[in-house]
């Protein structure tokens, strides 16, 4: 039985907040107060209003996901380990929240989740387990995130989430799955049913109009105001079940431009300024007041290559690419350093990962080998498509483009915006591309299903392997850690021999904030918890 109750490696957010306060993570706090504890208001430059309140409905809308995170109630979260001097999401470790404990059978495929007792949301009812089913009744009742992901574990009916009493849910899936856990940190959100019921109608039986325009809370923070493309404004929750947020109150203020954002951060009026380039962060380093938050994170920087579009259908011409690609030149040039080089398609912090899967180093005379036996010797000319504005696949194309033209292969550099990207990635009509990612899920499987099998979202160059699309099927009902571990390695010795992706590096997160803010954990998924920052 795999009981979470407590913690399994790692350390929960009670024990990370302790160490904190032993350490003397814990700032100076600055004299103009506003709060008599001696806390004052943090406040965060947001670069877009949110999308509406209703999470069902809500998707790649990383402002809104995030403001989410910290104001839904959620059963289950990651803890948090130290890689060096940073705080990251410990994705082994699941720890309960709002949740008493979250165990399953022995076979991984029937969930018992204990909600603890006396919890309230803020209009006064109780959260129970007829929160819980009611939510996810009508996640599935959306047909939209939730039921979505919930396939991949084998959930696909309102009938296998089950009440068991006021405090217990069963939650009964087709198969086994090793990724249930990290699909519930992900979904097991709870909305005050009792409320939403007050606003359903007829013809809104879930009152999905009124929840995408009335903010949500019983999270560790609460919405107390709400000026739509202004100011959200969150207070610490006096109900959350763990240790109450150090900063008490929270402003998240929607800047849209970053010069401006970039602006108020050195001036002094905010203390977080999210979403500014890399070339703005650089040059706050050195700024008075200001420092920068670095993290190890699980976004790469890749080059899809289409294995539908000749030359590039040949194996041996992508190995030579990947030879010819400057990787350290990127790092240093492209990310000053502040980057760690890829060794996989696979991710360097994802378990599983190994070096085998990208055997390939700069080497010209290689890359020329390759293509003379691949019989390409007269050279070639390959699309090449970017984020149009995106500075940093700028330079690596450029970068990229100047060592492919001493093997005698030429880029043509498209620039595309966002609509005409998305449009082509959907066609799959590009030949070769930069692209970045994040998995949400820190797991192998997770990878394929998103980004190496056909229908795969992320699938940007249409890779197609049936020996991999075999591991996948396999990896969806294998539990057992040891087995899984060998098709991992199966998988990267495919890839290797495959090339899908030129995979480039894995950017350090930055994050400038004012000196007085400490305690800032990075999250695997890119939505921000609040509740661990200290001032």
């Amino acid at each position: 039985m795999k009981n979470l109750s407590k913690n399994g490696g790692g350390i929960s957010r009670r024990q990370f907040l302790q160490i904190g306060t032993n350490v003397g993570l814990i700032m100076a706090v600055a004299p103009n107060s506003a709060f008599a504890d001696g806390h004052k208001d943090l406040v965060v430059a947001i670069p877009a209003d949110l999308g509406g309140w209703d999470q069902d409905y809500l998707a790649f809308d990383l402002v809104g996901l995030a403001t989410m995170k910290n104001c839904y109630p959620y059963m289950i979260e990651y803890g948090v380990k130290s890689v060096g001097d940073a705080h990251v999401m410990d994705t082994e470790n699941i720890v309960p929240v709002f949740a008493e404990s979250w165990e399953s059978d022995s076979e991984g495929r029937v969930w018992t989740l204990r909600i603890r007792k006396g919890l309230r949301f803020p209009s006064g009812n109780a959260l129970t387990a007829h929160d819980v089913k009611w939510s996810k009744d009508r996640a599935f009742a959306a047909q939209a995130n939730v039921a979505g992901i919930y396939r991949m574990i084998g959930l696909s009916e309102a009938s296998q989430v089950e009440v068991v009493d006021d405090y217990t849910i069963r939650i009964t899936q087709s198969q086994p799955s090793s990724l249930s856990s990290h699909i519930q940190v992900i979904c097991l959100y709870v909305f005050d049913s009792e409320e939403l019921k007050k606003h359903a109608t007829s013809d809104d039986p879930w009152a999905k109009e009124w929840a995408t325009k009335n903010p949500q809370s019983g999270g560790a923070y609460n919405v107390t105001s709400y000026k739509a493309g202004q100011e959200i404004v969150l207070e610490a929750n006096e109900n959350y079940p763990l240790d109450q947020p150090r900063v008490k109150r929270v402003r998240l203020q929607v800047v849209p431009s970053a010069a401006n954002r970039r602006l108020l951060l050195e001036k002094g009026e905010i203390d977080i300024a999210l979403g500014l380039s890399r070339r703005d962060i650089d040059d706050l380093r050195s700024a008075p007041d200001i420092k920068v938050i670095s993290s190890p994170s699980n976004e790469w920087v890749f080059m899809p290559m289409s294995a539908t579009v000749a030359p590039l259908d040949n194996s041996k011409v992508r190995q030579a690419l990947a030879h010819a690609v400057p990787y350290d030149a990127i790092v240093k040039n492209v990310y000053n350093g502040n980057a760690r080089r890829s060794t996989s398609p696979v991710p360097l912090d994802m378990p599983g990962h190994s070096a085998s899967g990208y055997p390939f180093a700069y080497d010209l005379d290689k890359a020329r080998q390759l293509l003379s036996e691949a019989g390409v010797t007269d050279g070639f000319e390959v699309e090449l498509a970017v984020m149009a504005g995106d500075v940093e696949q700028e330079r690596i194309a450029v970068i990229v483009g100047n060592s492919f033209e001493q093997i005698g292969v030429s880029l043509k550099i498209s620039a595309l915006d966002p609509g005409t990207l998305f449009q082509r990635r959907t066609e799959k009509s590009i030949p070769l591309q930069i692209a970045s990612g994040q998995m949400w899920v820190n797991d192998i499987e997770y990878l394929l299903a998103t980004s190496l099998t056909p229908g795969g979202f992320l699938n940007y160059a249409g890779y197609d392997n049936p020996r991999v699309q075999e591991i996948f099927v396999e990896l969806n009902t294998l539990a057992d850690q040891s087995s899984r571990a060998k098709l991992f390695t199966e998988l990267q010795d495919i890839l290797a021999d495959d090339v899908p992706w030129l995979v480039l590096a894995q950017p350090n997160f930055d994050l400038p904030v004012s000196a007085r803010v400490s305690n800032w954990v990075q999250p695997v998924d890119g939505l921000f918890r609040l509740y661990y920052l200290e001032t």
